[in-house]
């Protein structure tokens, strides 16, 4: 699930794209790159399992 920032940052994005205007183009792109490091950062990689064998 996408929050409301990802939400305007990818509207932002598309509105650039519509226009052509490649800065807000580029303020979008670096607004969603902070926005996907952060959770990227904030989510713990899943610990792998022990084998339960002997």
């Amino acid at each position: 699930m996408l929050s409301p920032d990802h939400v305007r940052a990818l509207i932002k994005e598309s509105i650039g794209i519509i226009e052509g205007d490649d800065a807000i183009r580029a303020e979008a792109a670096a607004e969603i790159a902070a926005i996907e490091a952060a959770y990227a950062s904030s989510t713990p990689e899943p610990k792998p399992k022990r084998s339960t064998r002997r």
